[in-house]
């Protein structure tokens, strides 16, 4: 089985208030996005891996980082992002997996659960359980109904996927601005299997999630 993951760094990271984007700044010495890299490095069927980063940093960060992965420019919206690593993606891979940069504390072992899950399905992403009480609210800021929780679920990536059917997800002329990949495929009519991954493989949004995670990658 050959595999191929597409690590989305493309983002501005206007949320975190940062000159330079997050996923660029470094944690314990190394770049935020280089963690995910090597985790899946570390992982012998990922044959390719193709990091999507703004297109005024390809060259500087291919210099940078030479044979370790290919990089490519990424677009305006994370849609647009995906689908431009996505035309990188060989030929004869198998599953592509998608994560994104900002979630740096992802475990081998969660990417080999949901690998493992995609290949029995075709479609699986990472999820982890709801915490909090949901309450769906109308447009003048009135509760209509409280969710029950123990049907809810945070997605998370990475989001993997039999090849073929997520090129055939992101042929569509008109994509809409989603942010979860998982959506393009669900309106294939496809199910998408979800697996239950570590709470610590958070997505670094603002500066006390990226100090947090700083203190996580140290034990």
């Amino acid at each position: 089985m050959k595999n191929a993951v597409i690590i989305v760094a493309a983002g501005s990271g206007k949320r975190f208030g940062s000159k330079i984007p997050k996923q660029f700044l470094k944690i314990n010495g190394k770049p935020m996005f280089l963690w995910s890299v090597e985790t899946f490095s570390s992982i012998k069927s990922f044959k390719q891996i193709v990091v999507v980063v703004p297109g005024n940093m390809v060259k500087t960060i291919s210099l940078k980082c030479k044979l370790r992965f290919e990089c490519v420019a990424g677009g305006k919206r994370r849609v647009d992002s995906v689908k431009n690593g996505l035309a990188m993606i060989k030929e004869g891979i198998d599953f592509v997996a998608i994560h994104d940069a900002a979630r740096p504390l992802v475990f081998k072992k969660d990417i080999m659960s949901v690998l493992c899950e995609a290949e029995k399905t075709k479609a699986a992403i990472a999820v982890e359980k709801v915490k909090d009480t949901i309450k769906l609210i109308s447009n003048k800021e009135k509760i209509l109904k409280t969710l029950d929780r123990s049907y809810l679920r945070n997605a998370q990536t990475p989001q993997i996927f039999d090849a073929k059917i997520l090129k055939k997800a992101y042929s569509k002329t008109k994509l809409t601005n989603i942010t979860d990949d998982s959506e393009l495929v669900e309106n294939l009519g496809i199910k998408v299997s979800v697996v239950e991954a570590s709470a610590m493989n958070f997505k670094i949004t603002t500066k006390k999630d990226f100090l947090l995670a700083e203190k996580l990658l140290k034990l």
